[in-house]
């Protein structure tokens, strides 16, 4: 079973500091029938999964389960229970990268279009999965080359395309809040300074419950968590 708890992606320790932006762990596995996944509680970071050839299967939260076909791309998003294996008779190909998004692709991340929490789209045209697949082949590259220079910032661009090609395939593209746009740009722009909920809330005419739960909600992370990220990534 291929839990693997050492993975950056699978620590979930309050005690530990928030990842910067980045992608945290990648590879690409070609796994026959008996390969499997399972993390009941999810991880930290993002999840995304694109499959080159076979098949394999995830569980989709719901009771139900979604196939991975070749060109489909399988996203999940932080605190998703993970389940996912090899569908039998098969050897299920796939490259895949957990990782931590800029906070400026917020508004490009797909949300579910599925019964469960899942993202997934199966990509027919010939020429978007060939881009999103070279795309991928760099991020797995550049992770492997110890001696890239800005080797962080070249996988980052890498999977900032693929991000990018999945939101021009949305017919419904999530749209972010004004106010929660506010309160990053303010985040984004001041990221040295001390921002108390309560003087947020204010400065967008919310309640400090209430911004706090609509920007957990949008963005994926608390405003603390978004405003040390991105310290971390500055730093």
């Amino acid at each position: 079973m291929a839990v693997k708890p050492d993975y950056p992606a699978a620590r979930k320790s309050n005690k530990q500091a928030p990842h910067p932006p980045g992608i945290l762990v990648s590879d690409h596995y070609r796994e026959p029938y008996g390969y499997k996944c399972h993390r009941p509680e999810g991880t930290k970071d993002w999840l995304i999964m694109y499959t080159l050839s076979g098949q394999g299967r995830i569980r989709n939260g719901n009771g139900g389960y979604l196939e991975c076909m070749p060109g489909s791309v399988t996203l999940l998003s932080p605190g998703t229970p993970q389940e996912y294996f090899t569908t039998e008779d098969m050897v299920w190909e796939k490259m895949w990268a957990h990782f931590i998004p800029r906070i400026t692709w917020i508004d490009w991340m797909p949300s579910s279009n599925t019964d469960g929490p899942l993202y997934q789209i199966n990509i027919a045209d010939k020429s978007t999965r060939a881009s999103i697949e070279s795309a991928f082949r760099r991020v797995l590259s550049y992770r492997l080359d110890p001696f890239a220079l800005l080797r962080d910032e070249l996988t980052l661009n890498a999977l900032e395309e693929i991000i990018l090609l999945l939101s021009g395939l949305q017919s419904d593209k999530k749209t972010l809040d004004p106010r929660i746009r506010e309160v990053l740009n303010i985040l984004v722009e001041q990221y040295t300074e001390y921002h108390p909920i309560k003087e947020l809330a204010h400065k967008v005419c919310l309640s400090p419950s209430r911004l706090s739960h609509l920007f957990k909600e949008q963005v994926g992370d608390s405003i603390i968590e978004t405003l040390m990220k991105y310290r971390l990534r500055q730093a």
